[in-house]
């Protein structure tokens, strides 16, 4: 089994800080986890949000990551979308493309 990766991520164009640490598990996926994140001002449910309140990151169930670079490439969208949640209180929706 491989093991837990950390990293530091600058999110463009906002500029917020992520840190986030990426979990393998026995099953075969990876859980996502910000460690660092820009202070959520909203509504703080996953449904809005899209991060538990114990820092993981929601991944649609029977989507989770296989592979580190899709759980990367997950990481990418969920802080693209959590650094416009944060000043506007919305999660951009729609689908998005990420080269890892």
């Amino acid at each position: 089994m491989s093991s837990t990766v950390r990293k530091r991520y600058r999110q463009t164009p906002h500029g917020d800080l992520y840190t986030l640490e990426f979990r393998p598990q026995t099953d075969g996926h990876w859980d996502i986890y910000a460690l660092e994140s820009p202070h959520n001002p909203y509504d703080t449910s996953v449904v809005k949000c899209h991060l538990y309140e114990r820092g993981e990151v929601c991944v649609a169930a029977g989507k989770e990551p296989r592979t580190l670079d899709r759980a990367v490439a997950i990481a990418f969208i969920w802080m693209d979308g959590y650094s416009v949640y944060v000043p506007e209180g919305r999660f951009p929706t729609g689908a998005k493309r990420v080269n890892v």
